[in-house]
């Protein structure tokens, strides 16, 4: 009975602990050239929404290419170069190591808190030239995006 009842505590704080980086997608969109390059966004409360530039520097693209598996972060680039979004801005002020695993578990505002347009949405240029793939991803992921779902 000791077991069942240890058991059922480890799996219920399995189930209740999640890593800043869980529940959350990042993809690029927009003009980029190849697969690894674009406008960055991160799907939260079921909706894609993109990053501000504010702050934005190498330190962040360098943690969103390693979490695509795009290599290492060639530039960084600002205010809309790949397009303006629509919709949310999740993220703003992000302030990255460089080494953390996921963009979402940089420093930023709190999600949704920012004081920017979609002209300023951020971007990358990731080092590695992936050919496109067909993938089965959330939806409005479409020709041209890549996720961190997508398989590399």
């Amino acid at each position: 009975m000791l077991k069942l009842l240890l058991r059922l505590s480890i799996v219920r704080f399995l189930l209740t602990t999640s890593s800043p980086a869980a529940g959350f997608q990042i993809r690029l969109v927009g003009s980029g050239s190849t697969r690894c390059s674009g406008r960055v966004e991160i799907y939260h409360n079921d909706t894609w929404g993109t990053v501000c530039d504010d702050g934005w520097d190498l330190q962040d693209a360098r943690v969103v290419c390693r979490q695509l598996n795009c290599g290492t972060a060639v530039s960084a680039p600002q205010q809309a170069h790949f397009g303006k979004g629509v919709g949310s801005i999740w993220l703003d002020d992000v302030a990255c190591l460089g080494n953390e695993t996921s963009l979402t578990a940089c420093q930023h505002r709190t999600f949704g808190r920012h004081n920017c347009r979609h002209s300023e949405d951020a971007g990358v240029i990731c080092s590695a030239l992936l050919k496109p793939t067909i993938s089965m991803n959330p939806p409005g992921v479409g020709p041209g995006v890549r996720t961190s779902a997508s398989p590399v």
